[in-house]
């Protein structure tokens, strides 16, 4: 597996060169406990149905800023003796009246390679677009008292969307590469509310621009019962890249919390817990760079839970004996 880890490591530099960001995908301050909505290949990694949601209010005080809620969910199952996984991906991105929507469905193939599991993904779904998520510019309402608002191009158009990811999952280690909008899916966008199927004067072709992730992250057993956990997350286009690192800590694998530092925006802090069975979690991000740095921060909550697999085995109930009959 050391090759392995050098290849990825080596990739995660590649991605880091650009330094400006821009992108068309929310990055959520949890991004751990919601993998599947970044990188296909995820699906089904656990023994049992795994089902999240997240949901983020970004930049929090100026008008019209995006909210944003993502529900994954997915299983492992077995064909012809091998593993794979199955699940997929909802979510929606509102900005004033209008609304992105998102349904798709994702398939893995999983194989032990080493101590841990070498998986591969891929995910196809429909994108419903109502605005230009990439194209979010600040300005003033002169009209509403120099509000600070956010303005962006709108558009009407159903597009086909791809994702194809792959990962390794140790004990201790996972790493995960992956890209979404394979085909880097086009549209018309405009910056009145007149929207027309064709392309008109006053429209302009867009792109849902392919994007590149790189996911590690590392388990350390310090002493019982805290366990310390690096990230690193590398989310970029060909054009600008988002560097995250995070560092968490976990109190008797039920309470978490730590913090982020995220390039060219700020700081993300967090807390978490596990509470019967049902994992929470709230997120805050302090922006000082970018428009975040106009508004009162970013807010976002998580929610995940846990089916194990043999809860749906049907269980023998006690009753005589035939011999007794």
């Amino acid at each position: 597996m050391s090759n392995t880890k050098t290849i990825l490591f080596t990739l995660s530099l590649l991605l880091c060169k650009a330094t400006a960001w821009a992108q068309w995908d929310v990055s959520l301050a949890q991004h751990w406990s919601i993998k599947g909505y970044y990188n296909p290949s995820v699906a089904g990694a656990t023994e049992g149905i795994r089902i999240s949601g997240a949901y983020q209010h970004r930049w929090s005080g100026i008008e019209g800023s995006p909210k944003t809620a993502i529900v994954t969910a997915d299983t492992p199952f077995r064909f012809i003796g091998k593993q794979h996984g199955m699940g997929m991906v909802v979510s929606t991105e509102i900005m004033g009246q209008k609304r992105n929507s998102l349904l798709a469905a994702q398939y893995a193939y999983r194989q032990k390679v080493g101590s841990g599991y070498l998986s591969a993904g891929i995910q196809a779904g429909i994108y419903q677009l109502a605005f230009d998520a990439g194209n979010l510019t600040l300005a003033n309402d002169s009209v509403a008292n120099n509000t600070v608002m956010i303005r962006t191009n709108f558009t009407d158009r159903s597009v086909f969307d791809f994702n194809a990811g792959l990962s390794w999952k140790g004990r201790h280690f996972f790493a995960g590469i992956s890209v979404m909008h394979l085909t880097s899916p086009w549209f018309y966008a405009q910056s009145d509310s007149t929207l027309v199927p064709v392309a008109s004067p006053d429209s302009i072709r867009r792109h849902i621009p392919r994007s590149y992730n790189f996911m590690a992250s590392y388990n350390i057993s310090l002493f019982y019962p805290l366990d310390i956990q690096p990230m690193i997350w590398v989310q970029g286009t060909n054009a600008t890249t988002q560097i995250r690192a995070t560092m968490k800590a976990i109190f008797r694998q039920k309470y978490s919390g730590g913090a982020s530092w995220v390039k060219n925006d700020g700081y993300v802090f967090f807390a978490g817990a596990l509470i019967r069975g049902v994992e929470i979690g709230y997120a805050y991000s302090l922006h000082t760079q970018g428009i975040g740095k106009q508004g009162n921060g970013s807010h976002e909550i998580y929610i995940g839970y846990r089916i194990p697999i043999d809860a749906f085995d049907k269980k023998s109930t006690p009753g005589k004996s035939i011999r007794l009959l």
